[in-house]
C-alpha cells in the first residue's frame, strides 16, 4: 500500500518561491515506488481562527463526528490530515515566523490532540513531520519558523525529521531557502538558491526513508 505524504503550503502567493521549494520535496520524496503526494494550498480555503471554546476536547462536536464546531474550509482539510502518513508544512518568514495562515491551520487541529473528543483524536500521531521555510534573507527568521512548526509537530506527538546524515545540508533542521537580494520583488528567486534546493531534496528523500524504513 502506498504512503501519502501531504504538503501543507502556507504562502498567500501563488506560484511564488514557497509553492517551488514544497514541489521540489515533494517531487524528490515520491521519485521512491510507494510513495505518492497531495498539497493543500491553504491561500485556498477560509480558515477561521480558532474560538478557543474547547468543545473539541471537552464533549462530542453536535450533530457530527468532526473534530471542530467551526464550519469552514478546515472541513475538507480533517480527512487529508488523517488520510496521510506525513506531513510537510511550509512557510514563507513573516516578521520573523510563519504566516498567519499557517498559524491559523494549526490552532484549528486542537480536536486531533490526544483529549480531541471526536474520532479524529490521535489523528497525526506517531506519523512523520517536515518543515520548510523561505525568508527575504539568509538568516530571517527560517531557522525560527522552522522550529515553531517542529513545535507543532511534537504537540501532536508526530516524529520530526531534520536533514539527516547529509555532511554539508544547508540547514540541519528543514528545507530552507532564501530570495535574496530580491525578496519578494521576484516571485521564483528562491530558484537561484542552490542550496536552499539541496536541502528540501533532502527533506524530501528523509521523510520518504523513514516512511519506507
Amino acid at each position: 500500500m502506498s504512503k501519502l505524504i501531504l504538503g501543507i503550503n502556507g504562502s498567500p502567493r501563488k506560484d511564488g518561491n514557497t509553492d517551488f521549494l514544497l514541489k521540489t520535496a515533494l517531487k524528490e520524496a515520491s521519485s521512491e515506488e510507494g510513495i505518492v503526494t497531495d498539497t493543500i494550498y491553504l491561500r485556498e480555503y477560509k480558515i477561521n481562527p480558532c474560538l478557543g471554546c474547547f468543545a473539541c476536547c471537552n464533549e462530542p462536536v453536535a450533530g457530527s463526528d468532526k473534530p471542530c464546531v467551526v464550519r469552514d474550509g478546515m472541513d475538507t482539510i480533517y480527512p487529508k490530515l488523517k488520510e496521510c502518513d506525513a506531513l510537510i508544512i511550509a512557510s514563507p518568514v513573516y516578521f520573523g515566523s510563519m504566516t498567519a495562515q499557517t498559524k491559523a491551520f494549526m490552532d484549528r487541529t486542537e480536536g486531533l490532540l490526544r483529549y480531541g473528543s471526536s474520532s479524529y483524536q490521535n489523528a497525526l500521531r506517531n506519523k512523520i513531520g517536515a518543515a520548510i521555510a523561505v525568508g527575504g534573507n539568509r538568516n530571517g527568521g527560517q531557522e525560527f519558523t522552522i522550529q515553531a512548526i517542529h513545535y507543532y509537530y511534537f504537540v501532536q506527538d508526530m516524529v520530526v525529521v531534520g536533514t539527516g546524515p547529509d555532511i554539508t545540508p544547508g540547514c540541519y533542521l528543514g528545507g530552507c531557502g532564501t530570495n535574496s537580494p530580491y525578496r519578494g520583488k521576484i516571485k521564483d528567486a528562491v530558484q537561484s538558491d542552490e542550496l536552499g534546493i539541496k536541502s528540501c531534496k533532502i527533506i524530501g528523500r528523509r521523510v520518504t526513508e523513514m516512511l519506507l524504513g
